[in-house]
Order: C-alpha cells, then structure tokens, then sequence
C-alpha cells in the first residue's frame, strides 16, 4: 500500500517596491511610472491592490516585499520491492 502525497506550504518572498533616490521615494514594481513620495504611500498601495499588511524592507537592497504562501505536493516514495523475495 502506498503512502499519500504531503501537502506543505512554502513561504515565498516577493518584491513588490523598489526605492527611487533620492530620498525616500518608491515605485511600485506592478506599476514603474508610479513615483510615490515616502515608504507609508507605497505600503498602501500594495495593501490597496493585495490586502496584505505584512511588509519586509531591505534598506540597503532598496527594496520592499511582501510573504505569499504556496502549496507544494511532495509525492512519497514508492515502497520498494526485492525480485529476490518475489515482490516484484
């Protein structure tokens, strides 16, 4: 008898700004024309277009993510058999 597949959920970062020097100015990445002029206008835009509230920034990087989760099936290994035995 096999095992079932497992079901395990990934995080994922996904960058969403990036800053625009000087100062602090950032453009959403959905939306490069975009200038918004301080980190809290772009914060809300990405709430406003995805409803997320969860926010991670790499100041030196210049960039602003958000965490997604993805589901991944890891299937089992198939139960091995010995022809010696006569399993097969």
């Amino acid at each position: 008898m096999g095992k079932e597949p497992e079901v395990v959920k990934e995080e994922i970062k996904v960058k969403v700004a990036k800053r625009v020097p000087p100062g602090d100015r950032w453009s959403p990445l959905d939306n490069e024309t975009v200038i918004l002029d301080s980190l809290t206008d772009v914060l809300e835009y990405v709430y406003q277009k995805q409803g997320v509230t969860q926010f991670f920034m790499d100041a030196k990087e210049g960039f602003t993510y958000i965490i997604q989760q993805e589901e991944k099936v890891i299937e089992p290994e198939p139960t091995k058999t010995w022809s010696l035995y006569g399993e097969e």
